[in-house]
């Protein structure tokens, strides 16, 4: 496993303020995707559930439309299961692309800071030599 630095340890080497490495730092898809995952997944279980064990006549109307989503999904309890497997799928492969694409940007934006800066120290350089 690799040892990533903590904020402080980052902090010395780059120069940066402590809150600016939290910020800048890099997401773990898997970890956001299990955590959006395991959120959407019980949020759909624990709903479905509240309307099952309320009953009534016409039960869920408006949650029973993530049929349309979910394939064989419905508001009783084993359509509760099949929702926590669907929503626990949406929501980490939803985690998981956010985490990338956050990375990716961070990266593209620090990347081109540091392009930036680098550009004007080197012009500064010429202009004092003429």
């Amino acid at each position: 496993m690799i040892q990533r630095p903590t904020a402080d340890q980052a902090a010395q080497q780059t120069g940066l303020p402590p809150r600016v490495v939290l910020v800048l730092a890099h997401l773990d898809p898997i970890a956001l995707g299990g955590a959006l995952g395991s959120v959407a997944g019980a949020w759909v279980f624990a709903m479905t559930m509240t309307l099952v064990i309320r009953g009534g006549e016409n039960v869920g109307a408006n949650l029973s439309l993530l049929s349309q989503y979910f394939i064989g999904y419905s508001v009783t309890a084993p359509g509760a299961v099949t929702g926590l497997v669907y929503a626990g799928l949406v929501g980490f492969a939803l985690g998981y692309a956010f985490a990338l694409t956050r990375n990716l940007l961070v990266h593209a934006y620090l990347r081109y800071v540091r392009r930036r800066t680098e550009h004007e120290m080197l012009n500064d350089l010429l202009d004092r030599m003429t």
